[in-house]
């Protein structure tokens, strides 16, 4: 059934907008940095000739707080504080919060009050910054709170794209530059807030419903509610995509829900990927708005439609902040029980306002939802100080806290979340950054409460309860898309199946509507490099077509370099080999080839040297220590990329192509060759990643490969046999040497435990995977996918189940065996139905049983007990459908 937005049908609604230069009563906070003289924080505002202005001078060895007004003209001051010289680099960087009452107005400065006075009765007026002649300063984490503390507008100043203002810049790090005689003005606030919105109706008596269909979408995050519940468990909804090319919209499937007579729907709406999200993400940069239909079918053949309109109402949730950084703040006070109900009386509701449609284009969501998972117990509650609880979950997870608490009306409890804890088991919030993950509640006194957020999440292993109320008990709420698991791996070892934990939990947590880069900082945004390592690992693991192919439609414009805009490419060919989708391979192929042919144009040598490269290899830390061999890494891949063109360019029928880019293929492998082969095996400066990368993806020519793979396993016993690989190095760490008879070496590698290793992490207390290989780099996650690369390797190499042909149609089984793992097993559920393998060392002897499903042929590669036989020299042997055993002396 088809979705018809626009006149006579639903249209997109929001809740009335407020006029900036209409606030009255309000509190004002923001971090002031005074960089040269002093700066002003106004409000009040009329105009820049009419305004209030709280002042920070500085002066001589001191600092003065002032506030004035400015009128006409001229300027009066209406109250001074100096301050001693001790306290004046205090003031010049301030964290400010200014109230304004009925005649007076109060300032804060980094928590202590600063100065009082009154001031002539004021209406209204909008908020700004200003500076003098000779100042200059930085403003940032804006925050305007109406006067029951709802969040009216905040301001990060982290996107040069949404300044809001009408003077100052944003440049570099956040925050906004203003300097000289200027006045900035808030011109096109962005509203914060959440408001609910509601619709009563009726379908007939005494009919039953045979079919309702709702397809809602939002700008901004939301909750679908029908009679009083939600219309599913999906959380955190829609989807994030660039939105002003495409909009996906979700269906709910809401028979159910519906009865004869009197009805209700429910929007609640929140901010989600706003304005004060990341600059490098696809983000909203407006006011939030919705658009909704409902089709209902009845027994008796009739249809009904309801749509969003003007006839809907609107007000304020409990919700008086929400930020997917910042936490939210949910005032159980302001509840109101039954508001998505037919019975419940909105007299005092608004009316809807009609909404800009946004600019994107509608589409249908092919993606699984995100929805919250079963709730993690604490292993352990630890009290570093009065009054403090810190909950320890034993596990990094992406999610929310949800708290069972009890408490006089009015009181609060605070969580804080983080994935660290210092020696006395208090929060070390250090991988945060900017994100302040902090969610409030304010309880309504009625007895035992439940509260657990809907309008943000965090990355912790760590939650802190604090506040006047008391917490019973405190759950860790896992959130990610719900992709269906699809291999299982495990082993003789306990690190090696701790790494295979980790690395899972750390792809679960970083997979919302996009894959992210990290769940705990104020970032989280589609990386496409840190995706693009991990989807063969991620592909073993779960079933992740219709992600990947909504995906696949997010990034199909990106065009930077092969290590950041080859996913495009090398996607499409995983989609079709694992899974035998030839249908997104020729929808792609146009793109892949586009992206191509722009590699072509941008470097005609055929040397690729921008990118990022193996990235956060072992290093000194530092931005310029991340990057390593970019120019291998992204020739290597550029090579690969084209070569892949050319293989989907004859699988789609197009022999053409299929040899023009083959020949580019083999142009760019020569040149490879020509800059970065030195003789002897060597490549580049003799690095593991330098040596793994032509090796991994084919551009070594056969006479050099031995020698190669002689300096690369050189190279890892200089480092002590240990990984000195970023992530593109690491994810073809394992699969080289397993595949040149070093299958012990990469054990080795694999399972070390001091620095740099995943054993280290393991060691120092990791669940996840880190960002880098040291604890506290500059690159500072501790829930990042990106090492996750290898993952695949233990499918593929250490049990052996690899597809032939595309979709499993013919199937290796090919184990390589280390000498010190005593068993290994790994099951994949491919297309063509589960595929399993499994091996074990019993008294001398190797048991391998392998299961191979209907409508496919295998060949079993039979290992020996020498692991570095050469391949010809092994049994291989055609196995049908069934299982097979096999007893190896």
């Amino acid at each position: 059934m088809e979705w018809n937005v626009g006149q006579g049908e639903a249209r997109w609604i929001e809740k009335p907008a407020i006029d900036h230069r209409s606030w009255s009563r309000y509190t004002v906070e923001a971090d002031v940095a005074v960089e040269a003289g002093g700066a002003a924080v106004l409000f009040g505002a009329k105009d820049d000739t009419a305004y209030y202005g709280c002042g920070l001078d500085l002066c001589g060895p001191g600092a003065a707080v002032t506030i004035y007004a400015v009128e006409g003209g001229g300027r009066a001051e209406l109250g001074r504080a100096t301050l001693p010289g001790e306290e004046a680099s205090a003031v010049s960087r301030a964290s400010l919060r200014i109230e304004l009452g009925t005649g007076e107005v109060r300032v804060f400065a980094n928590g202590r009050l600063a100065l009082e006075a009154a001031t002539p009765a004021f209406g209204s007026g909008t908020i700004g910054f200003a500076t003098g002649a000779g100042q200059r300063a930085v403003f940032r984490d804006l925050r305007v709170l109406a006067e029951d503390g709802r969040a009216m507008y905040v301001n990060r100043f982290y996107d040069p794209t949404v300044v809001h203002f009408s003077a100052g810049r944003i440049e570099g790090a956040s925050g906004l530059l203003l300097e000289g005689d200027a006045v900035a003005l808030l011109e096109t606030p962005a509203a914060t807030d959440s408001p609910l919105f509601r619709k009563a109706f009726e379908l007939p008596a005494g009919v039953p419903v045979a079919s309702a269909v709702a397809r809602v979408y939002a700008v901004g995050w939301y909750e679908l509610r029908v009679n009083g519940r939600k219309a599913d468990n999906r959380v955190l909804t829609p989807a994030n995509t660039p939105y002003e090319r495409r909009m996906l919209y979700d269906e709910y499937d809401v028979t159910d829900a519906l009865r004869t007579g009197g009805n209700a729907l429910g929007l609640w709406l929140g901010n989600g990927y706003n304005a004060n999200y990341s600059r490098w993400g696809w983000k909203w940069r407006r006011n939030k708005a919705v658009v909704l239909q409902l089709d209902v079918e009845l027994a008796d053949g009739g249809k009904r439609r309801i749509v969003t309109d003007e006839t809907w109402r609107t007000t304020d949730s409990p919700l008086l902040e929400n930020d997917i950084y910042d936490g939210e703040t949910y005032d159980g006070r302001l509840d109101r029980p039954g508001w998505d109900t037919y019975a419940y009386a909105d007299d005092d509701w608004l009316p809807a306002a009609p909404a800009v449609p946004p600019e994107g284009t509608l589409e249908p969501n092919p993606q699984p939802p995100v929805r919250a998972f079963a709730a993690l117990e604490p292993v352990r509650v630890l009290r570093p100080r009065e009054g403090v609880a810190v909950y320890d979950f034993g596990q990094n997870v992406a999610g929310w806290a949800r708290a069972t608490v009890e408490g006089a009306v009015g009181s609060r409890l605070t969580l804080r979340y983080s994935e660290l804890i210092d020696a006395d088991g208090n929060l070390d919030p250090w991988t945060n950054r900017n994100a302040k993950a902090t969610d409030a509640y304010i309880l309504n006194g009625e007895g035992i409460e439940t509260y657990e957020p809907r309008f943000t999440y965090h990355g912790f292993r760590y939650v802190e309860a604090s506040g006047d109320a008391r917490p019973i008990a405190v759950r860790a709420v896992p959130i990610r898309t719900d992709v269906r698991e699809t291999g299982r791996f495990a082993c003789s070892d306990a690190l090696v199946n701790r790494i295979q934990s980790n690395l899972r939990w750390s792809f679960l947590n970083n997979l919302v509507t996009i894959p992210t880069d990290c769940c705990q900082r104020d970032e989280r945004t589609p990386c496409l490099m840190d995706s693009a390592v991990v989807e063969e690992a991620a592909i073993q693991n779960f079933d992740m077509r219709h992600y990947y192919r909504k995906w696949l439609g997010d990034i199909e414009d990106s065009v930077t370099n092969p290590d950041w805009s080859g996913d495009k490419v090398t996607l499409p060919w995983h989609l079709y080999r694992y899974y035998g989708d030839k249908e997104t391979l020729a929808r792609q192929y146009p793109s892949m080839r586009g992206y191509v042919d722009h590699l072509a144009r941008r470097w005609p040598e055929g040397i690729v040297t921008e990118g990022f490269g193996d990235w956060c290899a072992p290093n000194e830390d530092g931005w310029e220590s991340y990057f390593r061999e970019v120019e291998i890494v992204n020739t290597s891949l550029y090579y690969s990329q084209t070569s892949i063109v050319s293989e989907a360019a004859a699988v789609l029928g197009l022999p053409d192509e299929a040899r023009r880019y083959a020949e580019l293929a083999d142009t760019i492998k020569r040149a490879f060759n020509e800059a970065f082969y030195k003789g002897d095996g060597r490549y580049g400066n003799g690095t593991q990643t330098a040596l793994l990368m032509p090796l991994a993806l084919g551009l070594t020519p056969e006479e050099a490969i031995a020698p190669t793979v002689r300096r690369l396993a050189e190279a890892i016993a200089a480092k002590d046999n240990r990984l000195d690989t970023g992530i593109y190095g690491t994810r073809y760490l394992l699969d080289v040497l397993a595949d040149h008879g070093y299958v012990d070496l990469a054990y080795e590698v694999l399972t070390q435990e001091s620095y740099p290793s995943f054993g280290f992490q393991i060691a120092s207390g990791a669940t996840t995977l880190w960002e880098q290989w040291s604890e506290k780099g500059g690159m500072h996650s501790h829930d990042h996918a990106m090492f996750g690369g290898i993952g695949v390797s233990y499918y593929t190499r250490l049990a052996g189940i690899r597809p032939l042909t595309p979709g499993y149609d013919t199937i290796l089984i090919h184990p390589c065996i280390p000498s010190a793992l005593d068993w290994a097993e790994a099951s994949v559920d491919t297309p063509k139905g589960r595929i399993s393998s499994a091996w074990r060392k019993e008294e001398g002897r190797l048991r391998l049983e392998v299961d191979i499903p209907e409508g496919t042929t295998a060949w079993i590669v039979l290992p020996s007990g020498a692991t570095k036989r050469p391949e010809h020299e092994r049994e291989r042997v055609p196995a049908g459908p069934g299982k097979h055993t096999f007893e190896i002396e």
